[in-house]
């Protein structure tokens, strides 16, 4: 148990009187680092990249200062397989030690699958917002009930397990999907129109079976949705779960 400790002791060398003293405290030129489980500069992801940073300077306030950081490598697979989330966790908490350590006023994991959620809380004191719990605990108080819009059925598998984990699975209905992958996000620009077609035609069943509030993922469906202005179906809201996210590190 003690080389347990000295080992967790080693990793997590910052405390909060540190990050204080190196000026991370919110409302003062904070700094947030944005982690996300692809890496930066990946061709497939970079419509995406852009879209994102574009959206994080127009909801962030003027003072607060984000910063995006990727992984080394885009795990196969990533929003879906197990195998590749734990992959990227390992450096995910890597970064969140370094960026309390670099006197951060918080982390934001902005991959909609949490990677790290256990682990960034158990190894570091820097506050930690995780792009889904923070989404479905927000949507629980907009509505009575939400439900996942995805790409595919893998990945909304997936969230749909995640909502249960956290506790809240009596408040979803079944959600909607397409049958894209991320190779698609770039299609998806170049030619909006049956794609945005498409996710309210799924997005109208997630309705009907009585879904109050609707929580795209992964984060690229998201903004993909927003830079159409999709900000509700069918008089139902969908929610910005990266907004969400990052308001929620503000505080």
């Amino acid at each position: 148990m003690d080389s347990t400790r000295d080992a967790l002791a080693i990793m997590r060398p910052a405390t909060r009187a540190h990050r204080q003293a190196v000026g991370g405290a919110m409302g003062n030129g904070a700094r947030i680092w944005a982690q996300s489980c692809s890496a930066e500069g990946d061709a497939i992801w970079g419509v995406y990249q852009e879209s994102v940073k574009r959206h994080a300077r127009r909801i962030a306030r003027p003072e607060t200062e984000i910063e995006f950081h990727g992984v080394g490598t885009t795990f196969p697979g990533i929003d879906h397989l197990d195998s590749a989330e734990h992959l990227a966790t390992v450096e995910v908490i890597r970064n969140a030690i370094q960026a309390e350590q670099q006197g951060y006023a918080a982390f934001v994991m902005i991959s909609t699958i949490d990677a790290g959620h256990r682990e960034v809380r158990e190894l570091t004191d820097l506050p930690a917002v995780f792009i889904t719990e923070c989404a479905i605990h927000l949507a629980c108080q907009l509505a009575g009930k939400f439900a996942f819009l995805t790409h595919n059925r893998k990945i909304l598998e997936k969230m749909e397990r995640i909502a249960r984990g956290y506790g809240v699975g009596e408040r979803m209905v079944d959600g909607a999907s397409l049958d894209l992958t991320y190779r698609d996000f770039r299609r998806m620009y170049e030619d909006p129109e049956p794609v945005l077609a498409a996710f309210v035609s799924e997005a109208r069943k997630a309705i009907d079976r009585g879904a109050g509030i609707l929580l795209p993922a992964g984060n690229p469906v998201n903004m993909f949705l927003l830079d159409h202005g999709v900000r509700t179906i069918e008089g139902v809201p969908v929610l910005d779960s990266f907004g969400a996210a990052v308001k929620t590190a503000e505080m």
